[in-house]
């Protein structure tokens, strides 16, 4: 059973060696939870579940059959390993596979914020006249942006997104700064990017962008004295994970005119609306957690799901497997 999407050629693939059922949560517009999984895992004799959204809990694995577990995500937050792996269930998950999608639109985020894209498309929609010389000139000046290039760009995050983006940045002779204090010196130099402290990060950088997962350490690692300390053209992309910006901080920044702009692909209070009140300001992108949304992506997830799918029925060890320890049992 697979409830996340999947390419055609995928499908094709795995209905030449087992029954598919296949309900993508994108077409469908449901997601399992609880008792309704166990229920249709147990009414179809599903063995194998392949998940993008759906909540596979220890209550859905102690009561079903279940032999191996999908999950196309990095970090498959919604599925719980460690009951899998009590019952001996492989759990294989699907990492990277939006990492150039999202490392593309982060750029692409930098681009339309330093230019002025999206602002100049809201000016229009208003209504632009030019009955007079000087409303042209008025619009034209009120629409000129900034280049990338000889930008200071300070990267929170040297993961492998991070990383994406810094190698882009540096076709567009960009300077990147680097604040991640878990990668190797030598990391930091094939980027051409040299290591800072976050508050040197902050003080420094004209582009801010994050690239690290939600902890206890990067919970608002953008804060309100953080933000204090930017410069005030600098601006902000945040398309990592929701938490590790105070929006109300900077939120209030932005309003008061304390630093020059914000692109945020994420945010604390998700799903984003059109009651999202930094909607309101024309120095502000906002988009709704769209980041890793490619055509892309999905044929990475189900390449790599279905080839350790493989591996598994062969009775070889998967590779993208998050619970190796099922495999070492006497």
């Amino acid at each position: 059973m697979i409830t996340a999407s999947f390419t055609r050629e995928a499908l094709a693939k795995l209905s030449q060696r087992v029954e598919v059922i296949y309900e993508d949560w994108r077409k469908t517009g449901r997601i399992y939870l609880g008792d309704e999984l166990i229920e249709k895992i147990n009414e179809n004799g599903v063995e194998i579940l392949v998940v993008e959204a759906d909540q596979v809990t220890a209550d859905i694995i102690n009561n079903t059959n279940l032999r191996f577990i999908g999950a196309c995500r990095g970090t498959p937050y919604a599925v719980d390993v460690a009951a899998a792996t009590m019952k001996g269930i492989p759990v294989v998950h699907a990492p990277m596979r939006n990492s150039q999608a999202v490392a593309e639109f982060t750029v692409g985020l930098m681009l339309a914020l330093l230019r002025k894209i999206v602002y100049a498309q809201r000016r229009l929609e208003k209504g632009v006249r030019y009955e007079a010389d000087r409303d042209f000139q008025e619009v034209y000046n009120a629409l000129q942006g900034r280049e990338i290039h000889g930008k200071k760009v300070g990267i929170i995050g040297l993961g492998d997104i991070g990383t994406r983006v810094a190698k882009i940045l540096l076709a567009f002779g960009a300077s990147i700064m680097v604040y991640d204090p878990y990668v190797p010196d030598e990391k930091i130099a094939s980027v051409g990017g040299k290591r800072v402290s976050l508050n040197e990060l902050v003080e420094q950088a004209d582009i801010i962008t994050l690239h690290v997962r939600l902890t206890d350490e990067t919970y608002h690692i953008i804060g309100r004295e953080k933000i204090s300390l930017m410069k005030p053209a600098a601006i902000i992309i945040n398309t990592s994970s929701p938490g590790t910006v105070d929006d109300s901080a900077l939120l209030e920044a932005l309003r008061q005119g304390r630093i020059a702009g914000a692109a945020l692909d994420v945010q604390e209070n998700e799903p984003v609306d059109s009651s999202n009140p930094f909607l309101a300001l024309d120095n502000v992108i906002v988009t709704p957690h769209i980041g890793g949304n490619t055509e892309e992506t999905v044929e990475r997830q189900s390449n790599m799901i279905v080839e350790d799918l493989f591996r598994f029925l062969d009775g070889d060890k998967p590779v993208h497997l998050l619970n190796p320890e099922v495999y070492h049992r006497g």
